[in-house]
């Protein structure tokens, strides 16, 4: 669906330390050939989904003269159960208390499509404002933190490494960092499977849930329909929605300048993302999302605060973000560049090596 009213006014991330695999205690067991992921080290999931909103809020100032945005709408995501600090709460409340956004009209309330999330969330909230124009600003926030023995970020998954984080994107119907040209998702729910394999559903009352069982549950599925079928339904549903958005854009996809995707590792990324997409490298953000690791929905609202903050976007660069989500789900976006403030450039992300290839 293509948009005519919908923009940022404002992303933030924050990320942990910037650990290489080879000082960790099993360097690379999924083969991933990551070279390093973010740790958190003691700051929780909802800390860092705090800091990447004041970022982003921070970003908003850098646009307008104006006050700042009154956040009504808040759409949280904090994907695994270790994120989400405690249960039967809601961290998406907690978000917004600690932002200092008192009582007032809207919700705060969290969403979950897995890894795909956020970039889905930009979906639905592009079709929220555009439906509603008493709807002025709507903020996303996440925010994962996983660790062992639960979710080793290392060996709980096969192809990943999972790396600590958070991010905010702040949208609103007043021009600011870029424009909201298009957005499109598709959903596969035959692929639910590839992620509950053999697995039984936790029991009413369990106390106990134990290590998470990932790569196990992805190879009993495998093993049952074959490799095969799961590329296929794969490629078949990030070749939909990128082929849809480019549509509604009426653009190539050789127009883009940077698609900001999923920091799997890199042959599951090649796989699964620039092969079925014919994407070149050069126009990803590879060589960052393997040092920061996939911090689930968080990735490419990470990647877009990176690009502001190296200011390696100008006005008018179109930026395409993909996200992909267990379930499965798919969802692009099209990004038009506003502005590039200069002022970005504190928002600076940690890096260990040259994040251009």
């Amino acid at each position: 669906m293509r948009w005519t009213d919908v923009h940022i006014r404002g992303v933030g991330a924050a990320l942990g330390d910037i650990v290489a695999l080879t000082d960790l205690p099993a360097s690379d067991p999924g083969g991933t050939r990551q070279r390093a992921i973010s740790l958190a080290r003691g700051r929780t999931s909802m800390d860092l989904a705090v800091q990447a909103a004041r970022n982003a809020l921070d970003s908003v100032t850098m646009t307008t003269d104006g006050p700042l945005p009154v956040l009504g709408l808040h759409f949280h995501s904090a994907i695994w159960r270790g994120s989400r600090g405690i249960d039967f709460w809601s961290c998406a409340a907690y978000v917004r208390s600690r932002l200092g956004v008192p009582a007032g009209p809207g919700i705060s309330t969290e969403i979950n499509a897995m890894s795909n999330s956020l970039v889905g969330a930009l979906d639905l909230s592009s079709r929220i404002l555009s439906g509603s124009p008493e709807t002025a600003t709507i903020i996303l926030t996440g925010g994962e933190t996983f660790g062992a023995p639960a979710f080793d970020h290392l060996t709980a998954d096969h192809g990943i490494a999972y790396g600590d984080g958070g991010s905010a994107l702040i949208l609103g119907h007043s021009p600011g960092l870029a424009r909201v040209l298009a957005t499109t998702s598709w959903t596969d729910p035959t692929l639910e499977e590839l992620h509950r394999g053999h697995a039984r559903f936790v029991p009413a009352g369990a106390t106990e849930l134990g290590i998470e069982s990932v790569r196990l549950r992805k190879q009993q599925y495998l093993a049952a329909v074959g490799a095969a079928s799961v590329t296929q339904r794969s490629t078949a549903g990030i070749t939909q929605v990128m082929r849809q958005v480019l549509a509604d854009v009426d653009l190539p996809i050789s127009a883009l300048d940077w698609v900001l995707l999923p920091h799997y590792g890199r042959r599951m990324l090649h796989n699964q993302c620039l092969a079925p997409l014919d994407l070149p490298v050069e126009r990803t953000l590879q060589a960052a999302g393997d040092q920061w690791g996939h911090i689930g929905p968080n990735d490419q609202l990470i990647g877009l605060t990176h690009l502001f903050a190296q200011q390696a976007v100008e006005p008018g660069d179109l930026v395409a973000l993909v996200g992909i989500g267990i379930g499965m789900t798919w969802t692009a976006a099209i990004l038009q560049i506003e502005t590039v403030p200069a002022a970005m450039r504190k928002h600076t992300l940690p890096l260990r090596w040259p994040w251009r290839p």
